[in-house]
C-alpha cells in the first residue's frame, strides 16, 4: 500500500540475520562432530596399540614358559631314567664318579672282567630302562630354535641304546666265548655314546635355561 514504508533487509524484523545465525550454528555443530570424530579415531588407535602390546607380552610369556617347561622335562628324565639306567648298568659306581668317558670305560671294563659273559644278564635287566630313556627323550618338544639340539640329543640317546644292545647281544651269545679285546671295543662304544649323550643333554638344557 502506498504510504507504508517498505521492509528493508537491515530492519530488525528481517529474516536475514536469523538465516545467518542458523548457518553459524550448523557450522559449529559440524566442527564439533569433526572434533569428536578425531578423538574417536585417536582413541581407537590407542586401544589398538595397547591391545597389540598385550598380545606381544602374552606371546613372550608363553614363549618363556615353553623353554622352561622343556628344560624341566629334560631334568626329570635325567633324574629318573638317566640315573636309573646308569645304576642298573654299573650298580657299584656312583654317578658322580662316572663323568668322563675314561672313567665310564674303566668301570664297564672292571664289571665285565669280573662277570664276563654273565654280565649280559645284568645288561638285559637294564634294557627296559634304556628303551624308556629313548622314548621319553623322543617325546620332548622344544621351541623351534632348539630343534637341532633336541635332534642331536635324540640321536645320542638312540646311539647309547644301540651300543648297550650290541654289547648285551655279544655277551649273551652262547657260541661266542668272552674275549677281552672284543669286549673292550664294545665297551668303548658304550662309553663314547654315554659321554656324547651327557654332553648333548647338558648343552640343550643350558640353552633352554639361558633363554630370556
Amino acid at each position: 500500500m502506498e504510504g507504508e514504508p517498505s521492509i528493508a533487509r537491515e530492519d530488525p524484523h528481517s529474516l536475514a540475520p536469523i538465516q545467518i545465525q542458523v548457518t553459524n550454528i550448523e557450522d559449529d555443530v559440524a566442527s564439533l562432530h569433526k572434533g569428536e570424530g578425531t578423538r574417536l579415531v585417536i582413541a581407537a588407535l590407542c586401544s589398538g596399540v595397547v591391545a597389540f602390546g598385550a598380545v606381544l607380552w602374552m606371546n613372550n610369556i608363553d614363549g618363556s614358559q615353553a623353554y622352561a617347561a622343556a628344560a624341566e622335562r629334560l631334568e626329570v628324565i635325567n633324574s629318573q631314567q638317566g640315573s636309573a639306567l646308569l645304576r642298573c648298568v654299573l650298580p657299584d659306581f656312583p654317578r658322580a664318579q662316572l663323568k668322563s668317558s675314561q672313567a665310564l670305560h674303566t668301570a664297564l671294563e672292571n664289571a665285565s672282567e669280573r662277570a664276563q659273559k654273565y654280565y649280559g644278564k645284568q645288561l638285559k635287566q637294564c634294557a627296559r630302562l634304556s628303551d624308556q630313556l629313548v622314548r621319553r627323550i623322543d617325546a620332548v618338544e622344544v621351541p623351534a630354535d632348539q630343534y637341532r639340539g633336541i635332534q642331536r640329543l635324540k640321536s645320542s640317546a638312540q646311539a647309547l641304546d644301540n651300543s648297550l644292545i650290541a654289547y648285551r647281544t655279544y655277551l649273551q651269545d652262547p657260541n661266542v666265548p668272552y674275549d677281552y679285546v672284543q669286549a673292550t671295543a664294545l665297551i668303548e662304544h658304550i662309553a663314547i655314546a654315554w659321554t656324547t649323550y651327557e654332553a648333548q643333554r647338558t648343552q640343550l638344557n643350558e640353552a633352554l635355561r639361558e633363554h630370556p
